[in-house]
């Protein structure tokens, strides 16, 4: 492939502008997912911002004198059509491709999509850069040094903003930190490692511990994929994250400061007080229920990690701010390559404990009892520390990734 003539020792990035409901979307997607060691960064048309700057290197393109739209095009016939000059530049520009190599502008394609001309833009190499156009098929239009010059000026900013791994890494192993402490999967694990204990011995802990830890990483990590792709795609669900990131830091240091004085705050506690009556985290017929469940199913390992897919899919809320945290300052920032090594780095902090309390049960003899008396008495300082790393997390999404 054109790959093959590109200089492995000069760093590859690669803009793309289009709808994600195009054909031409996914074709695009689909060709540079082949090439993972290229930076890639996709910029959804549906949002506001993205689609101002599309419509500026376009408008760049058509005062260079690039022929962005087809010979003997008819301006006025277009007008009269109800199209205004967005939409026209919208439908004959769409997809924009821009290829840097070591910083440089090295060629654009507009409206192509197809592998043998990515070949080409990604492996011209020349002083001078080039544009494909489709209603050029066969020659590549050079572009004026001076349109490269400004387009390259639009771009140096955001290329010096791009986050590189190292700076990224610290504030996902915090996020997961916060994650690995919360105590939805850490009651299911010990719960259900106790019945395992009753029924099959201490000797049975190992497998059925490693079987639920596993599940977790697998089926966080899919979802994490999932979530990592729209968070690119939706520029917004970024703010959503740093909403959700907030409220959730700052309600767990209020319940630490009105825990001194036995308040809590939360949905559930504040309609229990409003009725005078203590509700439980789980309705008594839904604990039986899931109690009888686990009993039944703690026989093998297939089903403790059944079971590990199922709380971990359930409980995705209880978990979720931070997760998203990290997803988002992952999604526009990294290769595909480093992205996919965050999200592992961060699904194998958030199974430590897990791992931890299944060795100790099984080697130490540790019981569960005693997990649940030591977690009930560092909750509150555990939940404060993660509040805290929630805020400071939030703020840095908002200062540098939004």
């Amino acid at each position: 492939m054109g790959m093959m003539a590109v200089n492995a020792g000069s760093s590859i990035e690669v803009y793309i502008y289009d709808f994600p409901e195009f054909p031409s979307f996914k074709e695009i997607e689909n060709y540079f997912s082949k090439f993972p060691e290229i930076k890639t960064t996709i910029y959804c048309l549906n949002d506001s911002d993205h689609l101002k700057e599309f419509l500026e290197m376009v408008n760049l393109l058509v005062t260079q004198g690039v022929p962005v739209l087809p010979p003997g095009f008819c301006t006025p016939c277009e007008m009269a059509k109800g199209l205004n000059w967005k939409e026209i530049y919208v439908r004959y520009s769409t997809p924009l491709i821009l290829v840097f190599q070591g910083g440089r502008l090295m060629s654009i394609v507009i409206l192509r999509c197809d592998a043998s001309t990515l070949d080409k833009a990604l492996a011209h190499s020349d002083n001078a850069a080039k544009v494909f156009l489709h209603y050029h098929y066969e020659d590549a239009v050079l572009l004026k040094e001076e349109a490269r010059i400004k387009i390259e000026e639009l771009f140096k900013n955001r290329m010096k903003s791009q986050t590189n791994f190292f700076h990224i890494l610290p504030l996902v192993i915090a996020a997961a930190s916060v994650d690995a402490i919360n105590p939805c999967e850490f009651f299911v694990l010990i719960v259900f490692l106790s019945l395992v204990t009753m029924r099959l011995g201490r000797g049975a802990v190992l497998k059925f511990g490693v079987a639920f830890s596993m599940a977790i990483f697998a089926a966080y990590f899919m979802m994490g994929l999932g979530l990592w792709k729209l968070i690119g795609y939706v520029h917004e669900a970024k703010i959503f994250v740093v909403i959700l990131g907030l409220s959730i830091g700052l309600r767990s240091i209020l319940n630490f400061i009105f825990g001194f004085f036995g308040l809590s705050i939360g949905l559930r506690e504040t309609i229990g007080g409003f009725l005078n009556k203590k509700f439980k985290r789980i309705p008594k017929f839904l604990s039986e229920k899931a109690a009888d469940r686990l009993r039944r199913f703690s026989s093998n390992p297939t089903s403790a990690f059944l079971i590990g897919v199922a709380t971990s899919t359930f409980l995705l809320p209880c978990t979720s701010g931070p997760y998203l945290i990290a997803l988002s300052l992952i999604a526009d920032l990294e290769t595909q390559i480093q992205g996919l090594t965050l999200l592992t780095i961060y699904n194998s902090i958030i199974i430590t404990p897990f791992l931890a309390i299944t060795a100790g049960m099984y080697m130490l003899k540790i019981k569960t009892s005693g997990l649940k008396k030591w977690s009930s008495a560092k909750q509150r300082w555990l939940n404060l520390a993660g509040g805290l790393l929630m805020i400071v997390l939030s703020i840095y999404l908002i200062t540098y990734a939004i």
